[in-house]
Order: C-alpha cells, then structure tokens, then sequence
C-alpha cells in the first residue's frame, strides 16, 4: 500500500512537471517556472475595469530582461531587452511559434532592424540593432477586459 502511495505521488509530480514544461510561456504558465530565469520583481496591477493582472519581471543568465503579463495563470503578453535577441521557439512555446513561423514566411520586410508579424490573435514584435534588442509578444484576445496594449512597457 505505502509503495503504491509513493508511485501514485512520484507520477504525480512527473505530470505537473510535463505539463509546466509543455505549456510554457505565452498563452501558459510564466517561464520562470520552468527555466533557468531569476524574479527581479513581481507586481498586481489593475485595468482601467478594475480587473487584477500579475507582472513578472525577469532576467535570464546571458542579462535578458523579459516581463511576462499574466492573467488567470496565464501569459497574454511579454515584453523583452537586452543584448540578444530572445529564443522565440522558447518564448513563444509549442502552440505559437510555429503560428510566428508561418506568418513570417510570408511577411514582406520592411528592413533588417524591425520584424512585426501579425495574426489573428498573435502579435510578435522586435526592433533592434547588434547589442541592444527589444521587443514584444502578445495575445490580444487573452486581454483582460479593460487592458490595452499601451499597457505593455
């Protein structure tokens, strides 16, 4: 019986662990809980409407700086900076990277320091030169109600 408990617990934890690492990042669960990315701030904010939302401020160990908004457990949004340009396989996860992919195929370039694609829900911008990139994701139609894209800085 005790085996049986400590097999039931271990299965468990390897399937919140799976889940955490299938579901991260936009549209799932805050990267710092599944990589190697350390909490410099976490805040509540509020929409004009009143609504909470969570403010993840993090930095990962080449100095990457990425916010994360987060509504219901959720991230809606991510703004990042820093001397590289973010893994977006990583950031962007399973479900929408291969959206990004699609969708920059066919973008036409307007030049080599800006890149902003653009589907029906997704948003992926990036702007930058060698040193000093920056950029944003989002879902808008995860928007908490009362939250605007202005509201991503």
């Amino acid at each position: 019986m005790i085996f049986i408990r400590k097999l039931q617990l271990i299965l468990v934890t390897l399937c919140v662990f799976i889940s955490l690492d299938s579901g991260a990042t936009l549209g799932g669960v805050p990267l710092a809980l599944i990589d190697p990315y350390t909490i410099l701030n976490q805040t509540v904010e509020q929409t004009n409407q009143g609504i909470p939302y969570q403010v993840v401020i993090q930095q990962n160990t080449r100095g990457m700086v990425l916010k994360e908004f987060v509504y219901q457990g959720s991230v809606f949004a991510q703004l990042w900076f820093g001397a590289a340009v973010p893994d977006l396989t990583v950031l962007l996860g399973d479900t929408y990277y291969p959206r990004f992919n699609n969708a920059l195929s066919q973008a036409t370039l307007k030049n080599h320091r800006q890149l902003k694609v653009i589907d029906n829900e997704l948003v992926v911008s990036n702007y930058g030169r060698m040193g000093d990139f920056w950029g944003m994701s989002y879902l808008s139609n995860r928007f908490p109600v009362g939250f605007s894209v202005n509201n991503i800085q």
